[in-house]
């Protein structure tokens, strides 16, 4: 199993409302927060196909960045990919059941020990080595 890379992550302002975090995980994600978004997908949709397919619980959308984001895209563009179809339904089946991918917390086995208080290292700054001069 490939090792989990760490990933920095902070907090910045709803560029929309300006009032609630947001958690960023990469740099190029546009900063919004829930309440922004959902007011933003909440917009009536013509095509029977795809209404049908949006036709989910509300409380999927504000626990999934990504069906939120997937039916954001079908405002704006218009239409969906095949592909986009698909993984939409298996998301938002799997979120339905409760059978969805949790992110995994780091098992006993896999965290390093915790160094023990008052152990070998010394409290505060650390002393610098000094080399001898030229």
């Amino acid at each position: 199993m490939p090792e989990m890379v760490w990933k920095p992550k902070y907090k910045q302002l709803c560029a929309i409302c300006r009032k609630s975090h947001v958690l960023i995980i990469s740099r190029g994600q546009f900063p919004i927060c829930t309440s922004c978004s959902m007011r933003e997908i909440n917009k009536p949709i013509e095509d029977p196909k795809f209404r049908k397919l949006f036709d989910i619980d509300q409380k999927l959308y504000e626990e999934s960045s990504f069906l939120r984001s997937i039916k954001s895209n079908y405002l704006r563009f218009g239409s969906l990919s095949e592909k986009q179809i698909e993984v939409f339904r298996k998301v938002a089946g799997e979120l339905a059941t409760g059978t969805g991918k949790k992110p995994e917390t780091a098992s006993s086995d896999t965290q390093k020990p915790r160094a023990k208080p008052g152990g070998s290292k010394p409290a505060g700054r650390q002393s610098r080595v000094k080399r001898p001069g030229p």
